[in-house]
């Protein structure tokens, strides 16, 4: 029989896991509880991207992957392959509608409660028992941790391969886990897109170790998770053509605010940040990134220095406590620059959290033995006072976070799944709805076109910080036939899209009463781009009659700018000019009678570069539409604003192939107009020719005759 001692000793070791795993349900319990006082005892997700989510894990499991619907081209906007086939195995064994909704949910309060458990088994490596209970309970109690657990999306499994990364990493990598912690890198590649930086880290740091193995299958064990994420990326080439996932191609900040006003916004959010894991507690109405009242962070009061502390301890796992918060800061860093810095409650930063809150535990057990300087009556006792203070104010964050939980749930229910429903109920089957208000197709069987591009390959390739430019052009682009005759979009929506608000009927067939930002759907009529795919003056159709159309080229149409290898310098100083859509009538100008014509272009305050096909030795016509006025959208910190640019008269030089061939002003009339330039037919000199167009004009739209 064991001694009393040891069995005293061991007792609280075996109660910890229990414990804590029953802390951890309790939670998930409350909110859970939460969720269905606002929906009426529904499982409905806290943002509608999980129904997106579901659409592709369905057609995964009816055995058209990466297909929103059955027959269209690929896309990747689910970004995590392997959350999206762990629903899709869900779904092909029956769990279905709010059934899937449920399990992706209650799979999140499962990983919460098994991360608590590693975060138990992590501190306790760190620091001892103590530290291990402390760690378990700040991850139960984590407030915004908790809600990433439970709202049914990637970043559950992100974090919880991310904790078991550092469990395994202070537990004698490289020289005993090569194996295991290949595994977790293998599952986090497969998991997040950052799991190609995480997986370079690790294999690059098996390198230089402390105790590496010298064997070769070692070394190739460490490189597993690099293989897997570059397998993945091939794996989204095959399917779509990209290598990025379409849901994450147009979230660079560099892309849409240019490199300095990026670099600006980027360190105002890590700043902030920074002082929220300094501070603890960050006022929630306060904004971190682009998301105002939507970031409140918490963390131990302090508790950066606390992780500094457990950075800086010797002793066992010390070398792999620095290479985890190493990783995770680099990653941070990288994913910082995209248009969803702060949004979701820090989502982009949350997979690290669960990890940092082990090291604030280890930090804490360093800093009161610090200060007891060996008196461990003093010690058990400033441990004991500073973690039941973290436990509160975890407590309270995660009380508040509970409400915020279900009320995001409820406000769900109350407009998209109230939209799902209306367009169950009325629209006749196969109705196609364009839409850029929500993802609730899961839920209606109905064809929707997402007019950001995530999932409908047509509305792929535009630039972010010409959404609506673009969404104009991509309409005009898809057959008549195809065209969807409905609009969901939100009222916010509309109100910064004038011309794609244009394209509606009034009154709205439907609209939601959510006392929230309002779904409509509307009908559509696309009358004003019927009109735009041709010259329209007469005084051009004479210039070009008896010639024949060598190319055309669509400005702000994404796939068609690419086709042409279209470059466009456009800014007032430091600020970039993005392009807008204009609707505008040809004014009767000779004999052309009054035609109203919507089109998408840009400002152009510096130049045009372009390649187009041409037969060699003959004479080229450029013909432009263009206007007197013009609007250029400006992305700032405050968010996009649009300007109304005149050009009483424009100025154009252009070289053929490098070579200049002349400058010419034009005087645009009121409404559309059109400029013709003629190029001789010694410069055009093969197959392509490229033209590069230098002034102050606005463009939308080339055709070229020969």
């Amino acid at each position: 029989m064991a001694p009393t001692a040891a069995r005293a000793a061991a007792s609280p070791r075996r109660r910890a896991p229990l414990a804590l795993a029953l802390l951890a349900v309790a939670v998930a319990v409350v909110f859970l509880s939460l969720m269905w006082t606002a929906t009426g005892g529904r499982f409905v997700p806290q943002t509608v991207d999980l129904y997106l989510v579901c659409q592709y894990a369905k057609a995964m499991a009816e055995g058209h992957p990466f297909q929103y619907y059955a027959g269209d081209p690929a896309t990747t906007g689910a970004t995590s392959l392997l959350h999206t086939a762990v629903l899709g195995i869900a779904h092909k064994v029956g769990l279905r509608g709010e059934g899937l909704v449920a399990f992706a949910i209650l799979t999140g309060a499962i990983l919460l409660v098994t991360s608590t458990e590693i975060a138990r088994r992590a501190g306790a490596r760190l620091g001892g028992e103590r530290t291990g209970w402390l760690a378990g309970a700040l991850v139960a109690l984590g407030g915004p941790v908790v809600w990433g657990f439970l709202y049914g999306a990637d970043v559950a499994l992100f974090m919880t391969l991310a904790l078991w990364l550092l469990l395994e990493l202070v537990s004698g990598w490289p020289a005993e886990r090569v194996g295991r912690v290949a595994a977790v890198g293998v599952l986090i590649s497969l998991t997040r897109p950052e799991g190609l930086f995480i997986g370079l880290a690790l294999g690059a740091a098996s390198l230089v170790a402390p105790g590496r193995r010298r064997d070769l299958r070692a070394r190739a064990l460490a490189w597993a998770p690099l293989a897997a994420a570059i397998a993945v990326l091939g794996v989204n080439r095959v399917a779509s053509g990209s290598w990025v996932g379409t849901s994450i191609a147009d979230k660079s900040l560099v892309a849409t605010y240019g490199a300095t006003e990026a670099l600006g916004l980027v360190t105002d959010f890590l700043i902030d940040v920074v002082r929220g894991l300094l501070l603890g507690f960050y006022p929630s109405q306060a904004p971190i990134g682009f998301s105002r009242g939507w970031a409140p962070l918490f963390f131990p009061p302090l508790g950066l220095l606390l992780v500094l502390l457990a950075l800086v301890r010797p002793g066992a796992g010390a070398w792999g406590v620095r290479l985890w918060a190493g990783v995770a800061a680099v990653v941070s860093l990288l994913v910082a620059p995209n248009m969803f810095m702060g949004t979701h409650f820090n989502r982009y930063l949350l997979w690290a959290f669960p990890g940092l809150l082990v090291l604030a535990a280890a930090g804490l057990h360093a800093l009161s033995t610090l200060l007891a300087r060996g008196d461990t009556r003093l010690d058990a006792r400033l441990f004991a006072a500073a973690a039941s203070l973290l436990v509160a104010l975890g407590l309270l964050s995660t009380l508040r976070f509970g409400v915020v939980y279900g009320d995001l749930a409820g406000q769900v229910a109350r407009r998209d799944l109230v939209v799902a429903e209306w367009i169950k109920r009325e629209l006749p089957p196969g109705a196609a709805i364009a839409n850029m208000a929500t993802s609730v197709e899961y839920l209606t069987g109905h064809r929707s076109l997402n007019l950001h591009g995530v999932t409908t390959a047509q509305f792929l390739g535009n630039r972010p910080a010409e959404r609506e430019a673009g969404v104009l052009e991509a309409l005009g682009r898809l057959p008549t036939a195809e065209r969807p005759p409905l609009l969901m979009a939100t009222e916010s929506a509309l109100q910064g899209a004038p011309a794609l608000r244009a394209l509606t009927v009034e009154p709205a067939l439907f609209r939601t009463s959510s006392f929230s930002d309002e779904i409509v759907v509307l009908r559509t009529q696309y009358g004003l781009l019927d009109g735009a795919d041709e010259p329209r003056l007469q005084g051009t159709l004479e210039a070009v009659r008896g010639r024949e159309r060598v190319d055309r080229l669509n400005v702000c149409d994404g796939p068609d700018e690419a086709a042409h290898e279209y470059e466009a310098e456009s800014s007032a100083g430091n600020v970039r000019l993005s392009g807008a859509a204009r609707v505008d009538e040809y004014a009767g100008a000779d004999g052309a009678g009054a035609l109203r014509v919507a089109d998408a272009g840009r400002v152009v305050r510096g130049g045009e570069r372009f390649t187009i096909a041409t037969h060699p030795g003959r004479d080229l016509l450029i013909v432009s539409r263009t206007a007197s006025s013009a609007r250029a959208i400006v992305w700032t910190a405050s968010g996009p604003a649009a300007y109304d640019l005149d050009f009483p008269e424009a100025v154009v030089s252009l070289r053929v192939n490098g070579q200049p061939a002349g400058t010419a002003a034009f005087r645009p009339r009121p409404g559309w107009d059109e400029m013709v330039f003629k190029v001789e037919a010694a410069r055009i000199v093969g197959p392509r020719t490229a033209l590069d167009l230098r002034g102050r004009y606005a463009a939308f739209r080339y055709w070229f005759y020969q």
